[in-house]
């Protein structure tokens, strides 16, 4: 398991995932605050079963209980 992000990496990796979708006219579906509506954590962290994303890649779900938010 790699080390958890700082606050600072989060908030790279929301302002990251608005970039990309505006830049490529995507619809945002990642929770603005990056907390996931179902399991409640954070999208862009890392944790012990599964890794955050990086907000460089398009978000259409949760990385760690696989809800999409696209539904």
């Amino acid at each position: 398991m790699s080390k958890p992000k700082t606050t600072e990496e989060i908030i790279e990796a929301r302002k990251a995932q608005a970039e990309l979708c505006k830049e490529r006219g995507l619809p945002h579906f990642a929770p603005d605050n990056g907390v996931c509506w179902r399991c409640n954590k954070n999208i862009y962290q890392n944790y012990e079963t599964s890794m955050g994303v990086t907000g460089k890649e398009f978000v259409t779900g949760c990385p760690h209980c696989n809800r999409s938010y696209c539904d």
